[in-house]
């Protein structure tokens, strides 16, 4: 096999002159190609040999360069056909696997990926690709064969159905790194997936529980299940992280947060700034306490175990499925009347563990009025996040400090202006 020289080669819109011959101009889209191949002798020497090619837009479709644009072929596309070509000379070029298939090259970079990712993110990351690009429309087509235009019309689809804003830009991130991965491996020539776009129609959810909302959920619970919503309510603990408490967790009056559960087993939490310590009040204290004490065990016990005091912890959707969403039904907390598959008529709640996590980041930060101490509250790594995605703005607040601003500008104005703010009111 010849020895591998880097080289790039050149490119020309002319064919140069040879001989008798004089030089000629190719026409536009059409480039000549002037490269060096070199050849091992049998006497362990080495020859160079000039090698020569017409590069136009038929021999790059041939490699599957310049399919998702018409026209003349560019002089950028023309080069990557003549790298490729260089490289097959030396030994170094694979086709194209045309057979593999979108799922079978999202599962080698699932498995590829899953190293560097933390039980979290292989989990929902995981879930997706298996659901949404393996198991979906574009998964058992050879990866070669998909145009840009054929996964811009597959992520469309999910825009005009309703996708989440998340669902989207996961969607993207791993449709794009998938490809990538492709190309790497010379799976396919060329990344479609690069200029992929897509927005969420959807609007972003943003319900919390208000105080008086929070008394009739808590009202209806007792025993295990009012301290559970209690502490997703004033702690904002993630559900993971709540089912996976320990009894020695307990720690005075601190709640250590350093465990999380991920398909019922234990995994460190989500980030680092998850792991923590949160004040408990003085009257979640003696409740948890109450617990504790009516429930006997060892220290390094699940603080909430599963039903009928069985060994194990709770799963995080039993909950939500069995307890949460039908207390908040019959407290009337978020209930609209929705049909089944049946055609009867049932009562839904918007109540989850997301929505408890955002009340706590709104109540909390409407008493803390810091930032920073909500953030530390729900242990974000960046105060942006608590503001963007959880804490909201209640209206009662926005109304006093718009009055409290209307009375600031009404102060000190001539009586006459003060009296015409004051009847606007």
């Amino acid at each position: 096999m010849p020895r591998f020289r880097y080289q790039r080669g050149t490119l020309s819109t002319c064919v140069p002159a040879h001989g008798a011959r004089p030089e000629r101009r190719l026409p536009r889209g059409v480039y000549w190609a002037l490269w060096y191949e070199y050849v091992n002798l049998p006497d362990g020497g080495e020859r160079r040999r000039q090698r020569v090619k017409i590069i136009d837009r038929e021999l790059a479709e041939s490699f599957r360069i310049a399919a998702d644009y018409t026209g003349p072929l560019t002089k950028a596309d023309a080069q990557r056909v003549l790298d490729l070509l260089i490289a097959r000379d030396a030994g170094t070029y694979l086709p194209p696997n045309t057979r593999a298939t979108v799922a079978a090259v999202a599962r080698q970079y699932l498995t590829l990926a899953k190293a560097n990712w933390g039980a979290h993110m292989v989990r929902t990351a995981g879930n997706l690709i298996e659901k949404h690009i393996v198991s979906g429309k574009l998964g058992q087509r050879p990866i070669a064969d998909v145009t840009e235009a054929d996964l811009q019309s597959w992520i469309n689809e999910y825009v005009h159905g309703g996708a989440s804003r998340s669902l989207l830009k996961g969607l993207l991130l791993h449709v794009r790194a998938i490809w990538k991965h492709a190309r790497k491996n010379k799976m396919v020539a060329d990344n479609p997936a690069e200029d992929l776009r897509a927005k969420s129609k959807k609007r972003p959810v943003e319900r919390y529980l208000s105080v008086d909302e929070c008394r009739r959920l808590l009202s209806v619970l007792g025993g295990r299940d009012h301290l559970i919503v209690r502490l997703f309510i004033q702690m904002g603990l993630r559900p993971e992280e709540l089912f996976a408490l320990r009894r020695d967790d307990v720690q005075r009056d601190q709640l250590r947060v350093d465990e999380a559960l991920v398909n019922g087993e234990s995994a460190e939490v989500k980030t680092a700034a998850s792991a923590a310590f949160v004040y408990l009040p003085a009257e979640v204290q003696v409740e948890l306490r109450s617990w504790l004490e009516s429930h006997p065990g060892e220290p390094r016990d699940w603080l909430f175990q599963t039903a009928h005091g069985r060994p194990g912890c709770m799963n995080a959707n039993n909950y939500r499925r069995r307890i949460l969403q039908p207390a908040a039904v019959r407290a009337g907390v978020g209930v609209t009347h929705q049909r089944d598959r049946q055609g009867r008529q049932v009562r839904k709640t918007d109540v989850d563990f997301r929505c408890l996590r955002r009340t706590c980041a709104t109540l909390f930060g409407d008493r803390a009025k810091d930032p920073k101490s909500t953030q530390a509250q729900l242990r974000h790594a960046d105060p942006t996040i608590t503001l963007k995605h959880y804490q909201k703005a209640i209206p009662e607040t926005v109304k006093a400090a718009a009055d409290h601003l209307e009375r600031d500008l009404a102060f000190g104005l001539p009586e006459s202006a003060a009296s015409v703010v004051s009847n606007v009111r």
